[in-house]
């Protein structure tokens, strides 16, 4: 399960850098994997890339994302280990 759950939030990150999932619908799935798991039990390489996906889509204001494809960008390097964002 766990390297499953690790080949999904990299796909997750991915799709996401690329535009191909919304940042709600990411959020959405982190918040519900985040739910069914425990911080103590999951990779905490794993566990903090799911509280970026969970906060996608979170508003810096009306209409406007906090977070932008080129923040996205930088966590799925990141989580696949370059670290020059």
């Amino acid at each position: 399960m766990r390297e499953d759950l690790r080949e999904l939030v990299g796909s997750y990150l991915e799709r996401l850098a690329e535009g191909v999932v919304s940042p709600g619908e990411a959020a959405d799935w982190a918040l519900r994997v985040m739910e069914q798991e425990s911080a103590e039990a999951v990779d905490s390489k794993i566990w903090r890339a799911l509280d970026q996906l969970a906060g996608a889509d979170l508003l810096e204001s009306p209409g406007k994302y906090l977070h932008g494809r080129e923040d996205f960008a930088c966590w799925w390097a990141e989580f696949e280990g370059d670290f020059r964002c």
